[in-house]
Formats: C-alpha cells, structure tokens, sequence
C-alpha cells in the first residue's frame, strides 16, 4: 500500500473573532477604534474596528474584498491561511 495516499495532513486550526453591525447614516472612516477581546487562550487582546459607509451592496463588496485580502495578507505569514483553502 502506498504510505503518501494513507498519509493524513494536518491544518493548523484558528479561531477568526468578527463582529458587525449596520447602522444608518454615515460615520468616518478615518477612525479605528481597538476594543478588548479574551482569547481563546484565556489572555487578553485588541482588534482593530473598521467603519465601511455606502449602499448595502458596495459595503458588502467592500466586506468581501477586506476578507480575501485577510487572509491574503495572513497566507504570507502562515503559509496555510489562503482564499483557495477555504
């Protein structure tokens, strides 16, 4: 039997914190406020809050591009994050 074919591969397991809301009216996006999140290592941590204002169809292009660029951005760091594993 071949050892490559029964081989089983590992992926590192994440854990992706988000959250969103949908407010009407406009606010700036030059603001990015940090706000605290418990890890899931029971430490403490921040994360970044992005402000993306337009018609609930440019917002969510605008959403989907932030994502693929996420995790294009973390691809290079972690070699097994990327748009095609998902």
């Amino acid at each position: 039997m071949d050892t490559l074919s029964t081989a089983t591969i590992t992926k590192s397991r994440y854990t992706l914190n988000y959250g969103l809301r949908l407010d009407k009216g406009t606010a700036s996006e030059l603001t990015h406020p940090r706000v605290p999140i418990l890890l899931p290592d029971g430490s403490i941590g921040d994360m970044t809050l992005h402000v993306m204002n337009g018609t609930a169809d440019e917002i969510k292009a605008q959403l989907l591009d932030s994502i693929d660029a996420f995790f294009d951005i973390y691809a290079d760091v972690y070699g097994d994050v990327s748009r095609s594993t998902i």
